[in-house]
């Protein structure tokens, strides 16, 4: 089980890794990790968590989902899963990590800036490994909201199947204002439907979305 504390990583060490992270260096990141793992002897999981810039909050996952990297969060998140337990001793099943739903300075989760730089492969991906579909940032906006209104209705599109699919499954704990608020996008996604969804973001856009993140 996982019980070590995330280490003090230097100023230097966190810019190095979302540098990385960011530009898509897969290698050196990981290179990287495992470094700094060793010096501070813990667990690469714990790299991760401690990993957060400390002016704006975000971390690698949001820098990965901001630009479209799927793959690399596929890798992360298995990094952030490993060692952990499966199951607590009374047999329950652990939640997600909760780097998946940590927020930044405007709080954004690593799905707002997804969803609003429409990455689809990126939802589908956080989402299956846990990501909270009804988390809201300072602005009071669901992902969703995110994704509309910078014009990705594809994702917007498959965020409001996946939140109707959980309010029938009961999965959301009771959040009717929630719901509310999806069956509204719902009537403007289709009011604006002829109007596509905006085209993917280059990556440079992209990069400039994982400093300000969605608008506020």
């Amino acid at each position: 089980m996982h019980i070590t504390a995330p280490p003090s990583l230097t100023f230097d060490e966190v810019d190095d890794l979302l540098y990385f992270t960011r530009v898509n260096e897969a290698q050196d990141l990981q290179q990287s990790i495992s470094e700094l793992a060793q010096k501070y002897e813990c667990q690469p999981r714990d790299v991760l968590e401690a990993s957060v810039d400390p002016e704006s909050g975000n971390t690698m996952l949001h820098y990965c989902s901001a630009n479209g990297f799927a793959d690399l969060l596929l890798k992360l998140l298995s990094q952030l899963n490993s060692g952990e337990s499966n199951g607590a001793a009374d047999g329950k099943v652990a939640g997600p990590p909760s780097l998946l739903n940590r927020t930044n300075k405007q709080g954004n989760t690593p799905l707002h800036w997804a969803a609003c730089n429409g990455h689809l492969e990126v939802v589908k991906v956080l989402l299956a490994a846990g990501a909270d579909l009804w988390a809201k940032n300072v602005a009071g906006n669901l992902a969703i909201y995110e994704a509309y209104t910078a014009e990705r209705s594809e994702v917007a599109q498959y965020l409001l199947e996946v939140g109707s699919s959980q309010v029938e499954g009961g999965r959301t704990g009771g959040v009717p204002a929630m719901v509310s608020e999806m069956e509204e996008a719902q009537d403007e996604i289709g009011e604006s439907s002829t109007a596509g969804d905006g085209g993917d973001a280059g990556e440079a856009a992209d990069v400039a979305m994982a400093v300000s993140g969605p608008s506020d």
